[in-house]
């Protein structure tokens, strides 16, 4: 026999053997270490206990050897902060309320120091353990004590021949596209899709942004694209009688009106525009609505500073007799 080896203890042995019978499985959950109170141990069967435990942690992996289908590897992780004592045995804790000793073992002597004595580390404890059948043994882990070491977790990794666990890929390493070891988000591929479509010129196929209305006004934006409607935003007309044609704001808001009337004899009046200038009115003209050598009729803009200069326009007939009269004003 080797010089240091693990048993199953009389108690994990009937343990399995009562699995086997029932086709159940005996869970095993802890791996304790202790220091033999100072003196190398050998393992016996009739333990119950380790000679003195110093530590107590939840196994991290179960498998069964490559090599025999009745040995079973069992790991657990020391961490950095544990140690200030020698481990020279170990056990396998487990049953239903994961009290029971299963098996024991003998272990080189071996110091695990804490950072407080200037030096740290993890220890991986890995025992073989010979059983009648391994479909007995369940690993049951608590993932509140199980301790992953990062050669463990660096193993889960996915790679192209190996199923695993991958990293997120961050904006920087999508866009870079270098990394074959992590993965991109749906987020992260919509960015990649959007950054690499070629933005549009008057020669060359691509994307564009559908215009805001801010960009509208913008009059030195070339780089986005107009919608219908976006393009009639702001564009008004009413053909009728008394009309208008109103421009969008992203056309500087130009207003063209149109309408007129019965004028009185020998006098002044004003004509309600149709639709009022937000800003102001520029010009108004205007002629009489019949032929006549004489044209009796002179229209005109209010001034700036009239409050009527926005809603009408005004007019002076120099005829004895009412009028027809037409006019056109044009504002902002």
């Amino acid at each position: 026999m080797s010089a240091f080896f693990t048993i199953l203890t009389n108690l994990g042995a009937a343990a399995h053997a009562n699995a086997q019978i029932n086709q159940t499985t005996v869970p095993w959950t802890h791996l304790a270490v202790g220091d033999g109170n100072g003196a190398d141990v050998t393992p016996s069967q009739s333990q119950t206990a380790l000679v003195r435990e110093v530590h107590r942690v939840g196994i991290s992996s179960i498998e069964e050897h490559p090599d025999n289908p009745s040995w079973v590897v069992v790991e657990a992780i020391l961490p950095p902060e544990v140690g200030g004592f020698t481990v020279r045995e170990a056990a396998i804790y487990g049953g239903n309320a994961g009290t029971t000793c299963i098996a024991v073992a003998n272990h080189p002597a071996t110091y695990k120091p804490v950072l407080a004595e200037g030096s740290t580390r993890e220890i991986i404890i890995r025992l073989i353990v010979e059983v009648s059948s391994t479909a007995t043994v369940q690993l049951r882990i608590d993932p509140a004590i199980v301790t992953a070491s990062r050669a463990w977790v660096e193993n889960l990794h996915a790679t192209e021949a190996k199923r695993g666990i991958v990293q997120l890929a961050t904006q920087a390493e999508a866009e870079a596209g270098a990394s074959t070891a992590k993965l991109p988000t749906v987020m992260r591929v919509l960015q990649l899709l959007r950054g690499a479509a070629a933005q549009a010129t008057e020669e060359l196929r691509g994307t564009l942004r559908i215009a805001s209305s801010a960009d509208m006004l913008d009059s030195n934006k070339d780089s986005v694209a107009v919608t219908p409607k976006k393009l009639r935003l702001g564009f008004a007309i009413s053909l009728t009688g008394a009309g208008y044609v109103a421009f969008p704001a992203w056309l500087s808001g130009l207003i063209i009106q149109w309408g007129g009337g019965s004028g009185a004899a020998n006098g002044s009046g004003a004509f309600v525009l149709p639709l009022a200038y937000p800003n102001r009115q520029l010009v108004a003209i205007g002629c009489r609505g019949a032929p006549g050598s004489n044209d009796p009729f002179h229209f005109s803009a209010p001034a700036p500073s009239n409050a009527d200069n926005k809603t009408k326009v005004v007019y002076q007939n120099w005829s004895a007799s009412a009028e027809l009269g037409y006019y056109i004003s044009i504002g902002f």
